[in-house]
This record gives C-alpha cells, sequence and structure tokens, in this order.
C-alpha cells in the first residue's frame, strides 16, 4: 500500500504560480504552471496582481492575494488525489480539462456581468453599463439569488425567464415587460456568455469553464420596427413657440432643451449633458455612445446659429467647465434625459403630440433634411455622426469638412 502511495505522488503533477508578464493597465494575470510527465502547461487563473502586489523578487507580498492562490493550489492538488492512480494514464491536456472542469461552476455570471457593467463606467459608457445592471437586476428577481453559475444558463432557462418577463408586472409600473426589454436583456446575456467563454475559456488547451451555449437553440425575440418619431415641420414649430409659464420649470427646460438638440443638428441628452468645449460661436464634443469605439472619439464640430444663441446663453456654464450647466442640477446624463422626457410629456400634451420624446428631435432633424429639404442621405448619416463600415477606410484619408453640415443646418432652420 506504502508503495502504491509513493508512487502516486512521484508521479503527481505538479503546480507553481508565475506572472509571465505585465498588461498595459498595469495588472498581470496569474498563471498556475503545471507539469505532468516532463510536460509544462499553463493554467490561466482568474487571479490578478499589480506590482505593487510583489516583492522586488517577484514572489507575491499580498498575503490576500497568495490566500487565493493557495486555496487554488488546494483545489488542484484535491481533484489530483482523487483521481487517483488514474491520473498516470492522463495526457497533461486531459489533467488540466478535469481541473478546469471542477472549478466551472465558481464562474458567477452575476458578478461576471458587473464586472463588465464597472469596467464600462470607468470608460464612460454608463448607459451599456445601466442597461447591464437592468438586465442582471432582472435575472435575480427571476432566479431569487444574488449568484447565479454561468453553466445554469441554458436554453431552457432562458426560455422560463422570457416566459416570466411576458406575465410578471416590473415593481415601476406595475405591468410586464415589453418586446424589446425581452430581447434587449436576452441580447445582453448572449454577449456576457460570449465575453466570458474569451475570458475563462482556451481551447487551444482544452480548458472550457463556460460549457454552455445556450442560444444555440434559444433565439433572442426580434422586435418589430419601432414607430417612426419624426414630427413635421409644423409640429417643430408648435414646440418652438408653445407659451410656458415660468413657474413650469420642467417644461421649460424640456422645451429648450428639444429644441437646442434640433438646432445643434440632433445632438442628444447625454452630450448637451457632458460637452465641454466651446470656442466662439463653435461646440466641439465626442459623442458619448460611440466615442470609445472610434478612433477619432466620434468628434462633432457644430456652429451656432443665431436661432440657437439665446439657449446656448441661458443654460451656459458660466464657470467654464462645461458648455453648459445641466450638470449641477442633475447628477447623471440618464437622470437629465429623464427630466426631459417627463416635461416633453407634458409639452406633447400642450400642442397634441403624444409619447413626445427626446429623441425625436434627431430623428425628426434627419428626416426634414432628407425629405423636405433634400439633403444627401449620406450627409444626414455623417452629420448625425454615423460609421459607415462601406467608407471606414476612406474615412481615414479624407479630412472631415463640418461645414457641409453646417450649410445644411442652416437650410433646416430657415424653414421653421
Amino acid at each position: 500500500m506504502l508503495t502504491i502511495v509513493a508512487e502516486l505522488f512521484q508521479k503527481m503533477p505538479t503546480f507553481k504560480p508565475t506572472i509571465p508578464y505585465f498588461k498595459s493597465d498595469g495588472t498581470a494575470r496569474v498563471i498556475i504552471r503545471m507539469t505532468h510527465k516532463r510536460e509544462s502547461r499553463p493554467i490561466r487563473t482568474d487571479i490578478y496582481v499589480t506590482k505593487g502586489d510583489l516583492t522586488r523578487t517577484g514572489n507575491v507580498k499580498s498575503e490576500y492575494i497568495q490566500g487565493k492562490i493557495n486555496d487554488l493550489l488546494g483545489q488542484y492538488r484535491k481533484t489530483i488525489m482523487e483521481l487517483g492512480l488514474k491520473v498516470n494514464a492522463m495526457s497533461s491536456d486531459e489533467v488540466i480539462s478535469v481541473l478546469t472542469m471542477a472549478k466551472a461552476e465558481g464562474i458567477d455570471f452575476i458578478e461576471f456581468g458587473r464586472g463588465v457593467a464597472e469596467k464600462l463606467k470607468k470608460q464612460g459608457r454608463t448607459g451599456n453599463a445601466s442597461n447591464i445592471l437592468t438586465a442582471l437586476n432582472s435575472l435575480i428577481r427571476f432566479t431569487g439569488d444574488e449568484h447565479l453559475p454561468i453553466n445554469n444558463i441554458t436554453a431552457k432557462f432562458l426560455g422560463e425567464y422570457e416566459s416570466w418577463l411576458r406575465t410578471v408586472p416590473v415593481k415601476q409600473t406595475d405591468t410586464p415587460v415589453k418586446g424589446r426589454a425581452i430581447s434587449l436583456y436576452t441580447g445582453i446575456f448572449r454577449k456576457l456568455i460570449n465575453m466570458a467563454k474569451v475570458e475563462f475559456n482556451d481551447e487551444d488547451h482544452g480548458v472550457i469553464k463556460v460549457r454552455v451555449s445556450p442560444f444555440v437553440k434559444y433565439k433572442v425575440p426580434v422586435v418589430q420596427e419601432t414607430k417612426k418619431r419624426a414630427l413635421s415641420i409644423d409640429q417643430i414649430r408648435s414646440i418652438r413657440d408653445l407659451e410656458i409659464g415660468e413657474k413650469d420649470i420642467r417644461m421649460n427646460l424640456a422645451r429648450d432643451c428639444f429644441m437646442l438638440s434640433f438646432y445643434l443638428v440632433g445632438m442628444n441628452a447625454a452630450d448637451l449633458y457632458t460637452c465641454s468645449e466651446l470656442k466662439g460661436n463653435m461646440i466641439t464634443y465626442y459623442r458619448q455612445k460611440t466615442a470609445t469605439r472610434r478612433k477619432d472619439r466620434a468628434m462633432m464640430q457644430i456652429r451656432i446659429e443665431p436661432e440657437a444663441q439665446a439657449l446656448v446663453e441661458k443654460y451656459r456654464d458660466k464657470t467654464g467647465s462645461r458648455v453648459f450647466r445641466f450638470y449641477k442640477k442633475y447628477g447623471t446624463s440618464n437622470n437629465f434625459n429623464s427630466a426631459l422626457n417627463k416635461g416633453l410629456k407634458q409639452v406633447g400634451a400642450a400642442v397634441g403630440i403624444p409619447d413626445l420624446t427626446f429623441y425625436a428631435a434627431r430623428h425628426s432633424w434627419a428626416t426634414i433634411a432628407v425629405n423636405d429639404c433634400e439633403i444627401d442621405k449620406y450627409l444626414v448619416h455623417e452629420a448625425l455622426n454615423h460609421v459607415d463600415d462601406v467608407m471606414r477606410v476612406t474615412d481615414i484619408y479624407v479630412a472631415r469638412d463640418f461645414s457641409r453640415i453646417w450649410e445644411a443646418n442652416i437650410k433646416l432652420i430657415q424653414i421653421l
């Protein structure tokens, strides 16, 4: 018996934690180097260190991190002991597969999703982060648990979740969510699972921690095309000319910002809230929605026309920190946008436009430009700061000429 145990320990895989390199953000992933049958294989962990966590000789000095490493090594050795002599007949890749499978259930989908949302917040993509957190909160309501093993998210699970969404009232409205929300939430889950596979799986070495592929069978519901929100020229005029009492602060703000957006080529609420560059009659901003996904940071330059000047001055930030002072009253751009849409419901009721939203200013600018001012669709596309994948390479060589957009904007303003 002692001979068998001794033989097992002699041929048992050995493990050594290593830190091969640091990324540009100053962090490094701890890699466990496993040696089995004279072959060495890396095992990626979920443990990260900074240079401050290490001694000058490269050893881990953080007790917390060292504890996590020791716990992981303990789990690996326990799994090897449970395999017994079978480990001698296994290849290095097979051993790694068993080790990582044993930890697969440890990947918490909720925790992972919150981590992604936090990274997006730091990048300034607060809207995307908010959508992820809302979707995860919905999932928590469905399961009744703050934790969810990622491999529990099967096609059947998603089907049951969708059925639940269609019947259970949302707390705020006391009505079930609509198709768009279902599509948004499940689409977010699909993206998070794919991100987790990139993060945790290593197909080259047989490491498959995220085993599920629920979207092979479960299909994200297709959302029907939304109702067009463009307004006519007369409707834009009615909003502009609406007389509102001084005490109706929210209505005044909503009406003013709606017209400000229209005058500034459909500038959205997040950009009105965050823009900070004003020189003379020129506003330069970087579109929040796409700035992190484009090399030019989605830069836009808009000339302030005389019709917009009074509104710009009315809400201008005198400190110069930003162009407008909306940030002083509203803690986030989402809060600002929510206040505008609440005020616009009142404005819409007053002028006979039901369900008026702030986005209608942007949509209306584009529609009136094409249909009433006969402005080229590509120019409108450029004015809205969209990306054309077909023209992406050409755009690298051609400097943007914003003056064409300014001239188009004058045409729209003049017909009001």
